[in-house]
C-alpha cells in the first residue's frame, strides 16, 4: 500500500513538473531575447488553451518586442553600404509575415493581437532590390570571359532569379553563363596492348566513363573520345589512364606431406568367453597430402587529370589492384579415422578450374575501379553549384 501511495506521488510531482515547465517556456524565451521562440510557444499553448493567462501575457510583449527589433534592424539595414543588405531585409520581411501567419491561424491570439502587420509590398520591393543587384553583379562577372567569372555570373543570376522568378531577361542569361561556365572533360581511351584482354579493358574503361556521366555535377560535362570528335568539342582537360604494369596469372603451387595420427581408437572389439565383448583402443596413422594453386593478378594504374591547352598535370594518381585466385584439396594413404573433420572435407575436395585471364583482368581492377572514381568525384566536386 505505501509503495503504491509512493508511485501516484512520483507520477503526481512528474505531472507537475513538465506541466510547469511547458507554462515557463515561452516566458523564460522572452527574457531570453528570444522573441520569435516566445511567440511560437505562446501560439502553441493559445491553441490548445485558449484561456492561458501567461501565454497570452507572453505573446503580446514578444509580438511588439519582435517587431521594434526587426523593424529597427530593416531601418539600419537600408542606411549601411553593404552589397547583399536587400537580402537580409528580405529575410526579415518574410520572418514577420510568418509571426503574422501564426496568429492569424489561432483565434484565441487574434483576440489579443487583432491586426498583426504583413508587409507583403514591402517584402516584394525587397526581393525585387536584392533581385536587381544580383542580375547587375552577375552581368559584371560574365563580361570577365573566364571559366571562374562566368560560375560566378550563373551563382548571382540563380540567386536573383529566386527572388523574382521571371526577373528581365534572366533565363536567357543563366543560359548563357551555363556554357561559358561549363568545363568540358574528355576522357581517353586507355591503351591495351594485349589482344586476348582487349574485352575486359573496354569493360573496365566503360564502367569508369559510366560512373563520371552519371556524375550531375553544374559545371562539369563528360564526353567520350567518340562523342568528343562527333561533336566536335574543344575541352579543357583530359583524363588520362593508362597501366604502368599489370601480370595476370601468376601461379603458386604448394605441396605438404603430413603424418597424422590418433590415439585411443577402437581397433576391434573382441568376444570373450563369456559372451561379453571388448573393445581394443590404439592409435591409427595416416599420411595427408594437401595442396594449393594460387593464381596473382596484380596491376598498376596511372591516373592524369591534364589541361587541354597547356598539357599541364592537374592531378595525378598511382593506383594499384591486387586479386587472388585460389584452391585447395588432399589426399591421404592410411587410416581415414586419423584424419579430423577439417582434413577429412579437404580430402573430399577436387582442385577447381581458374578463371579465364579476362575475369582475372576484370577482378584485379575492382578494387583500382574505386579508387579512380572517388579520386574523380572528390576532383570534380568542386565544380558543383
Amino acid at each position: 500500500m505505501k509503495r503504491k501511495l509512493l508511485n501516484t506521488l512520483s507520477f503526481l510531482l512528474i505531472v507537475f513538473f513538465v506541466i510547469n515547465i511547458e507554462s515557463c517556456t515561452g516566458n523564460r524565451s522572452l527574457n531570453k531575447g528570444n522573441y520569435d521562440l516566445a511567440i511560437k510557444r505562446s501560439v502553441k499553448k493559445l491553441r490548445k488553451n485558449p484561456n492561458n493567462k501567461k501565454a497570452k501575457q507572453t505573446l503580446i510583449k514578444a509580438y511588439n518586442l519582435a517587431v521594434k527589433v526587426k523593424m529597427e534592424e530593416i531601418y539600419r539595414l537600408k542606411e549601411t553600404s553593404d552589397m547583399y543588405k536587400w537580402e537580409k531585409i528580405v529575410d526579415l520581411y518574410s520572418n514577420l509575415n510568418s509571426i503574422s501567419a501564426d496568429i492569424d491561424h489561432c483565434p484565441a491570439c487574434l483576440k489579443i493581437i487583432p491586426d498583426a502587420n504583413t508587409y507583403t509590398t514591402s517584402l516584394n520591393e525587397a526581393k525585387y532590390n536584392a533581385a536587381t543587384v544580383r542580375y547587375n553583379l552577375g552581368i559584371e562577372q560574365l563580361k570577365l570571359q573566364t571559366i571562374t567569372s562566368a560560375q560566378d555570373a550563373y551563382r548571382h543570376f540563380a540567386k536573383a532569379k529566386f527572388y523574382i522568378e521571371n526577373y528581365k531577361d534572366i533565363d536567357k542569361l543563366m543560359a548563357t553563363a551555363l556554357e561559358a561556365a561549363t568545363i568540358r572533360v574528355v576522357m581517353e581511351h586507355i591503351p591495351m596492348h594485349s589482344q586476348s584482354l582487349k574485352l575486359s579493358n573496354e569493360f573496365f574503361e566503360s564502367k569508369i566513363f559510366e560512373y563520371i556521366n552519371a556524375l550531375k555535377y553544374d559545371f562539369v560535362r563528360f564526353y567520350s573520345a567518340e562523342d568528343a570528335a562527333t561533336y566536335n568539342i574543344k575541352p579543357h582537360q583530359y583524363i588520362l589512364l593508362r597501366f604502368d604494369d599489370f601480370v595476370v596469372g601468376q601461379t603458386n603451387t604448394y605441396e605438404k606431406e603430413t603424418e597424422v595420427s590418433k590415439d585411443s581408437v577402437v581397433l576391434k572389439t573382441e568376444t570373450l568367453p563369456d559372451k561379453t565383448t571388448k573393445k581394443i583402443y590404439g592409435t591409427v596413422k595416416a599420411n595427408l597430402h594437401t595442396y594449393s594453386l594460387s593464381i596473382t593478378s596484380t596491376g598498376l594504374l596511372d591516373m592524369r587529370i591534364t589541361d587541354a591547352t597547356s598539357n599541364t598535370i592537374l592531378v595525378q594518381q598511382k593506383m594499384p589492384g591486387t586479386y587472388i585466385w585460389e584452391t585447395k584439396w588432399a589426399n591421404f594413404n592410411g587410416d581415414a579415422r586419423a584424419l579430423n573433420n577439417e582434413q577429412l572435407n579437404m580430402t573430399k575436395q577436387k582442385p577447381g578450374v581458374p578463371p579465364p585471364p579476362q575475369q582475372l583482368f576484370i577482378e584485379f581492377t575492382k578494387p583500382i575501379y574505386s579508387q579512380v572514381t572517388n579520386h574523380l568525384n572528390n576532383y570534380y566536386k568542386k565544380f558543383n553549384l
